[in-house]
């Protein structure tokens, strides 16, 4: 009986000793670690969105906001022509002439993301992997242009709506063009380099999920 008794103190001691010199520093490396980690993704969306974030359930995401914040990634010098032609009659059987206008626009325009609910960035088996919406062209600004040719009908003349109509055409032009390039591949490449590179990660998953 007094045999018994002494292995079980003894079985209770050698485990109370494994618990107190191993498990508990064990779990207290692990929570200290984990808050590393979520500070460190807290800290890296931060620094790539420029906005306030904070941490949810392991991942850290941008704070809602009623303002709607953008990231651009890529700003490039690109231009476009457009050329419009009219042609006009008087009641339908006289002719007017016709009119010619080409115009080349010179452009400035911004590629990335529109940040939004729901951007974030978490650890998922030790690999960075950060949800963000699809990248965009964000600004398409007008910087001149030039007028390469302008020829009107005898009784057709070029109308200062239609400069302003193909001006408005050549950016949607250049937006469509910009979009065509590749420039938005880029734009994700260049997030994933900012945040393999503030991660010091081999890579990094980017999931487009977001509406």
């Amino acid at each position: 009986m007094w045999r018994t008794f002494r292995r079980i103190i003894t079985v209770s001691a050698i485990i109370g000793g494994v618990w107190l010199l191993v498990v508990k520093p064990a779990e207290r490396l692990l929570s200290t670690t984990t808050h590393r980690i979520e500070r460190g993704l807290k800290e890296v969306l931060g620094a790539i969105t420029n906005t306030d974030t904070r941490v949810v359930e392991g991942r850290a995401e941008i704070v809602e906001s009623a303002e709607i914040s953008e990231l651009a990634l890529l700003d490039m010098r690109m231009s476009a022509t457009r050329t419009i032609e009219k042609s006009a009659e008087l009641s339908g059987i006289i002719p007017l002439g016709t009119k010619k206008l080409i115009v080349r626009g010179h452009y400035q325009v911004k590629g990335g993301y529109r940040l939004k609910d729901g951007v974030s960035l978490r650890m998922v088996n030790g690999r960075p992997v950060a949800n963000f919406p699809k990248p965009e062209i964000l600004s398409v600004e007008l910087i001149d242009y030039d007028v390469l040719s302008e020829d009107s009908g005898w009784l057709n003349k070029i109308q200062p709506t239609d400069r302003a109509q193909i001006l408005r055409e050549l950016r949607n032009q250049m937006r469509e063009e910009a979009e065509r390039s590749g420039m938005l591949n880029t734009v994700e490449s260049s997030l994933r380099t900012r945040l393999r590179d503030l991660m010091g990660a081999q890579d990094v998953t980017i999931e487009q999920s977001l509406p």
